[in-house]
């Protein structure tokens, strides 16, 4: 390519960025005209409700349920190193 056909390419370039420039400006408007509301958010408290003794929890969760974290022993096993140590 020739140096001036080089010039002409940056030349047209640039024309573009700065009309895409403007052109966005015409369209989006300013972020001073416009501001963005953003929810704020609370922070996590570490504590847990108590959700049994608290009312509001009631109608929420079945208190009848089961409890999947509670240990359900099955039998009369009391061996908690069930695979350790077996011929089998």
């Amino acid at each position: 390519m020739k140096r001036q056909e080089l010039l002409l390419i940056g030349l047209t370039a640039f024309v573009a960025a700065i009309f895409a420039i403007i052109l966005s400006g015409v369209i989006l408007g300013s972020p001073k005209k416009n501001p963005i509301k953003v929810p704020v958010v609370n922070a996590i408290n570490s504590s847990f409700p108590d959700v049994k003794n608290q009312s509001n929890y009631n109608t929420v969760f079945n208190g009848q349920a089961l409890d999947p974290t509670q240990l359900i022993q099955i039998g009369n096993n009391n061996n908690q190193a069930l695979f350790q140590g077996s011929s089998q």
